[in-house]
């Protein structure tokens, strides 16, 4: 599968994505992972308001999907202070 570095985020939320029209099996497979083991944290861009989002751990990296969009970022990668509660 070929992810994608979301350029837009790469100093606030550095991630990559894939979109569901490129991969539906595997976007179906994450979400219901998403569903079944997901944990809930607390997510917040700079000078935004916090909201939850449903992250699913799996190795090195962290999965959640918006919309059509499944996105990952690597466990270790920093974001600022208050990106991550």
């Amino acid at each position: 599968m070929k992810w994608t570095f979301a350029k837009t985020y790469a100093k606030t939320a550095p991630h990559e994505y894939v979109l569901q029209k490129n991969e539906p099996k595997t976007h179906r497979y994450i979400k219901e992972m998403i569903r079944k083991h997901g944990v809930w944290e607390e997510f917040c861009m700079p000078g935004g308001k916090p909201y939850q989002v449903h992250y699913w751990y799996r190795g090195r990296y962290r999965y959640w999907v918006i919309d059509n969009i499944l996105n990952r970022t690597r466990v270790g990668w920093k974001y600022p202070k208050r990106l991550i509660g």
